[in-house]
């Protein structure tokens, strides 16, 4: 049995997930399970992984933490209201603008993908 190491932890959003799992099946990789993690991974899937990288890279301006990033990246909310729920969890507060300077950047790759 090999070991691995991980030497790395990131939040991805799930268009990433789903570019990473898509190549462990076309490795020779494919299992039930991951046929339906990118079955499941396909279909809620709103913007491609490059643009949800980029996504994520501006986000880094507005919101410090990266899992709050991957979740916005994944879900892409286009509401004030949607963007405020996402960030409850985070403890700093956020102004109106940067709200809707979330639901810019979000639209923006959105029209993209």
């Amino acid at each position: 049995m090999s070991s691995v190491i991980i030497e790395e932890e990131h939040y991805i959003p799930y268009s990433v997930a789903k570019k990473y799992v898509y190549e462990l099946i076309r490795n020779g990789n494919n299992s039930s399970i991951l046929q339906r993690t990118y079955e499941y991974l396909n279909s809620i899937t709103k913007c491609n992984d490059e643009d949800a990288a980029k996504l994520m890279e501006e986000l880094a301006q507005l919101v410090e933490k990266e899992e709050i990033r991957a979740v916005i990246a994944s879900i892409c909310p286009t509401t004030v209201d949607e963007v405020r729920s996402v960030l409850a969890s985070d403890s700093k507060n956020y102004g109106q603008e940067i709200l809707e300077k979330i639901v810019e950047l979000v639209k923006k790759y959105l029209q993209k993908g």
